[in-house]
């Protein structure tokens, strides 16, 4: 299974961290201040999460309750695709109930319900947000005091309460242990190792990190070192969803990833990309930011180069080089002479070069604090580390800080695997720092193994400490269980810690599931024999594998996958398998999905595979498709816990074939909240099919703030279509944020048509918005079309 991308333009994330308390008996954590930003760093790097600053917002480390519940909210309210909440501090428990508390500057252990921010506050927000995903990270002393007193065992009340409300937690540590903060780490335990696994990647994840790759990494790199384990609770599929580009998984890192960001520029462009080059040129240079400024004509610029006008392109990078120089932070000078090499390299590479020269200057001449200058020199050593490793490597190596250091030469080494594995492997030998070290070899060998697993192999087998051997022996297994999945079932056998024997063998499962099913079924219960030994480490491997089977065959051996999923125990891990089936097997075959489907205990389960089956079916046997939307809704009223979420999967299915039965399920739910997220869905639905309906709808919901959700997925529907109504509809909005993401899409559709236009929309966007939304349709106007 494919891990999914987060869409960053449709996403928020709020990030939390108290490193000072006025409480004294709460003790200071400075190294939280860290935690912060340089998590804001890696969501907001072009390289990997690509966020924008704007909607990766770190609240004040002195908020008040109130001030975080205003970003938390607001954020929940924007969110279309993920929601993501991070918080880092102390996590207090109630002196009754033993709830969780987040303790924030003015907190008094005393005093929490008054002075803290009460989880289920948090979870609450998360829970009204319509995002697609809604994610919760906690790095707080007893922070497993989110998801139940333990996950231990079978806690399914705990886990089904959660993964109803569609939300996945990750937390630093079990509900009775306290979080931890190393001697001489920049950030507390949990947060550096996540920090290290999102910015430096993972040779065994996918081209995204995933929540999924972050979860197992932490568990078996915390648990190795004797540290409290993360707990993580949430859907089967949550941990699909990748947060950031894992820069391990390209052919070549550094300049390589970033040039593919910038886009393929065809020669002969044609009268009609000049023209509008020149209108995104002109608009570029009215972005009073010079950073947004300096991104906005590097883009132009990279197009511009492949232009017969040579001077075109040239002159651009003059610009864009202007606006960089007034800006005044030196670090964030760095970077963007970065990105602007980056978008000129493919047709400018010796101005690229120059771009560089000077990002290392400018990083080495910044009169900003130590770690400022640090983090701009391992930028700069990043980016040039797959076309001069031997530069890259000099850079890195007066780098002050050990930390950066070791960091910087961990990506040169792994940029360098590709085309001189000898040197890779070198560079990673000079790291001192075995933390560092052996992920850096265990990198080094996954780039090498698909194009030489000898070497890979004899790579991973010099890693002296066994606990990171394994991993190292892994990465090899994971890189050749599809090409070869012999020699990935004997390498992971010479693995001896079944903590890391067994996840090679479920990645072997994974590789070889749809063309060598029963190879991998044998593999799987090969594991699941040793269940009644080691039940939790069976359940956490096996059943994935098992699952990836069941799904691979489900199509053309529906039989297999039946049968698959009716061996496993767990029951709530079986009906979810079961409901995979059920999905795939709808359409060729009905009676089969329909007996499974009524097969399943958990209403809510069956509620949601009869919607997705009668989806399935709709345009082909619209009959049979009723007749299951009708079942949907007889389980939905049978469900006892949130029931509103069972009649929205309804509402939702049954939309665009039926509103009048739509807005009558809605309109009879009992909570207004729910009646009203019902309505929310039915416009939403409706609105590319029939905007007046969908409008009208959206405009019967009471709630301010949901009326005006709704409207902006109406609006935002028909951006493209009918952008004069759009922008009607954006008008008739007060919240400025969600106003501003509906006139930024009608800016960007009506770009192409009509750039005065276009510019005018982005002039109505508040001020902190406007240079984003001009730079949106600068790369509307520059993007060559297909």
């Amino acid at each position: 299974m494919r891990e999914q991308a987060v869409d960053p333009a449709r996403s928020r994330i709020v990030l939390v961290g108290t490193a000072s308390y006025e409480d004294p008996q709460l003790p200071d954590v400075p190294v939280i201040a860290h935690n912060i930003s340089d998590l804001v760093g890696v969501f907001t790097d072009n390289r990997l999460g690509g966020f924008s600053p704007f909607k990766c917002i770190a609240v004040p480390p002195a908020a008040s309750v109130a001030q975080v519940g205003d970003a938390l909210v607001s954020a929940a309210e924007e969110a279309e695709d993920l929601l993501l909440f991070y918080y880092s501090g102390h996590g207090l428990l109630g002196p009754r109930r033993r709830e969780l508390y987040l303790s924030l500057a003015a907190t008094r252990h005393n005093q929490l319900a008054f002075t803290a921010l009460p989880f289920e506050a948090v979870r609450d927000a998360c829970m009204e947000s319509r995002a697609t995903s809604r994610v919760v990270i906690l790095d707080s002393c007893f922070s497993g005091r989110a998801i139940g007193e333990t996950l231990a065992g079978d806690d399914e009340a705990v886990l089904g309460e959660l993964e109803a409300a569609g939300t996945y937690t990750l937390t630093s540590s079990p509900a009775n242990r306290t979080s931890v903060v190393l001697p001489g780490e920049r950030h507390t335990a949990f947060t550096e190792r996540l920090l290290t696994l999102l910015s430096a990647g993972s040779p065994t994840a996918g081209s995204m990190i995933s929540l999924g790759d972050i979860y197992r990494h932490l568990h078996t790199r915390l648990r190795a070192e004797g540290l409290p384990v993360p707990q993580q609770c949430g859907t089967h599929t949550a941990d699909l969803l990748g947060l950031v580009r894992n820069i391990q998984s390209a052919p070549e890192a550094g300049v390589a990833v970033a040039v593919a960001d910038g886009g393929e520029s065809e020669p002969g462009l044609g009268l009609e990309l000049l023209d509008r080059l020149r209108h995104a040129e002109r608009i570029a240079n009215t972005i009073s930011d010079a950073q947004w400024r300096a991104r906005a004509l590097a883009q132009v610029a990279a197009v511009a180069g492949a232009s017969p006008d040579g001077e075109c392109g040239g002159r651009l990078i003059d610009q864009a080089e202007r606006a960089i120089a007034t800006i005044a932070d030196g670090y964030a000078q760095v970077r963007a002479l970065i990105a602007v090499a980056f978008a000129v390299i493919r047709n400018n590479p010796e101005r690229a070069g120059r771009l560089i020269d000077q990002a290392e200057q400018t990083a080495r001449r910044t009169t900003q604090v130590a770690s400022a200058k640090d983090n701009a020199l391992t930028s700069v050593a990043t980016a040039v580390a797959s076309s001069a490793p031997g530069r890259a490597e000099g850079i890195a190596n007066t780098i002050t800080s050990n930390y950066q250091r070791w960091r910087a030469l961990s990506a040169v080494a792994t940029a360098a695997a590709a085309h001189d594995p000898g040197q890779a492997e070198r560079i990673a030998n000079t790291i001192t720092d075995m933390d560092v070290k052996w992920p850096t070899l265990t990198a080094v060998s996954k780039v090498v193994a698909s194009s030489d697993p000898d070497r890979a192999e004899r790579i991973a087998d010099t890693i002296t400490r066994k606990p990171n051997r394994w991993p190292a022996l892994s990465a090899v297994v994971t890189a050749v269980a599809a090409i070869d999945p012999g020699r990935a079932e004997r390498i992971a056998h010479t693995i001896t810690d079944k903590y890391y024997r067994w996840p090679a063998l479920s990645a072997v499962v994974t590789a070889v599931a749809a063309s060598d099913p029963g190879r991998a079924e044998n593999i799987a219960n090969a594991i699941i024999s040793q269940r009644k030994k080691w039940p939790e480490l069976v359940s956490v491997n096996a059943v994935p594998a098992l699952i990836s089977v069941a799904q691979a065959v489900a199509a053309h051996d529906p039989d297999r996958a039946e049968r698959i999923a009716n061996a496993i125990a767990q029951k709530a891990t079986k009906e979810s398998v079961l409901a995979t089936v059920a999905t795939a097997v709808a359409a060729h075959d009905p009676d089969r999905a329909e007996r499974i489907a009524n097969a399943i205990t958990n209403k809510h389960s069956q509620v949601t595979v009869l919607t997705a089956m009668a989806q399935g079916v709709a345009t082909s046997d619209s009959e049979r498709a009723l007749r299951w939307i009708d079942q949907a809704e007889q389980a939905a009223n049978m469900v006892t816990r949130e029931k509103g979420k069972a009649l929205i999967s309804v509402v939702t299915a049954v939309a665009v074939h039926d509103s009048t039965r739509a807005e009558r399920i809605a309109n009879a739910m009992a909570r207004e909240t729910e009646r009203e997220h019902a309505l929310m869905s039915v416009a939403k639905a409706l609105a590319a099919h029939d905007p007046d309906e969908a409008e009208r709808i959206a405009n019967t919901i009471s709630d301010k703030y949901r009326r005006e959700g709704a409207l902006v997925n109406v609006a935002a529907a028909l951006a493209a279509s009918d952008p004069a109504r759009a922008e009607r509809i954006a008008n008739t909005i007060s919240g400025s944020s969600s106003r501003t993401k509906v006139l930024s899409s009608v800016a960007q559709a009506v770009a192409l048509t009509d750039p005065d236009h276009a510019r005018h929309i982005a002039h109505e966007v508040p001020s902190a918005a406007k240079a984003e939304v001009l730079h949106a349709i600068v790369l509307a106007l520059s993007t060559p079309t297909q």
